[in-house]
């Protein structure tokens, strides 16, 4: 019995397909007079050459290959670097090395990436900046954004004002951190900079502002998309367990 209605279900999935995507109709023949065969013979020749193009399909098969063999992606970029000694491709090398948490070995591609570039690259630029940051040389990410060519794009501003607010507060100046969050928290996409700035709220003694940046956080987290919420967890938790243990 029920597997007649799961056979039943997927024909009726397959005609509405047939009907929506205008493929030749007639499968539905075919789907509802040889129902296993017919659905079977759908699938492999209409369904799944299309699956191939679909970046949902694309995103999950790259996640999954890069979950069954992590240093896929970097063995690709180096042997891409051994045929070819470019910018674009230390680039890709360094970002599968960053991908891998390999920081110092990230800016050692960025440094190359930028000998390498045929003009100054304010891309490059940042991602010394960044990698140098999480490699924990401070310094160097400071001089790096301080290298950076002049904007005028308030996104790139803020991105430099971000990775600025994450070094002073790992550097142990938290004033200074909080004075560049509150400067960009309200333009920066996402809850990051809202959660950075409470915690540091709360380490200097202010519960009542933070308070109050949680809270928002709170109703966002009522709007942010399943799939945001899942790969945050961890910072979404924390914002949860503080908001419960502040009232």
């Amino acid at each position: 019995m029920h597997f007649l209605l799961i056979s039943l279900a997927l024909q009726v999935l397959c005609i509405v397909h047939v009907f929506r995507t205008g493929r030749n109709t007639a499968w539905i023949m075919a789907i509802a007079f040889l129902p296993m065969v017919g659905m079977l013979a759908y699938f492999i020749v209409e369904v799944m050459p299309g699956l191939r193009h679909d970046r949902r399909v694309q995103d999950a098969r790259t996640k999954f290959a890069d979950k069954m063999d992590p240093e896929r992606r970097v063995r690709a970029a180096n042997d891409a670097v051994d045929f070819s000694n470019t910018a674009g491709n230390r680039l890709e090398l360094g970002d599968a090395l960053m991908a891998r948490e390999r920081y110092a070995d990230a800016l050692v591609q960025f440094r190359e990436a930028e000998r390498l570039s045929p003009h100054v690259d304010r891309a490059i630029g940042m991602r010394i900046a960044e990698a140098a940051y999480e490699a924990g040389s401070f310094s160097e990410a400071l001089i790096a954004i301080d290298g950076l060519a002049e904007t005028i794009s308030q996104t790139e501003l803020d991105r430099r004002a971000l990775l600025r607010a994450k070094v002073a507060e790992a550097d142990g100046r938290p004033q200074d951190a909080i004075t560049f969050y509150q400067d960009i928290v309200g333009r920066v996409p996402g809850d990051e900079v809202r959660c950075r700035l409470a915690a540091l709220l709360i380490a200097e003694g202010d519960r009542r502002g933070a308070r109050a940046l949680l809270q928002e956080v709170e109703q966002r987290m009522k709007r942010t998309p399943p799939v945001t919420l899942k790969a945050e967890a961890a910072m979404y938790d924390w914002v949860t367990r503080t908001l419960a243990e502040m009232r």
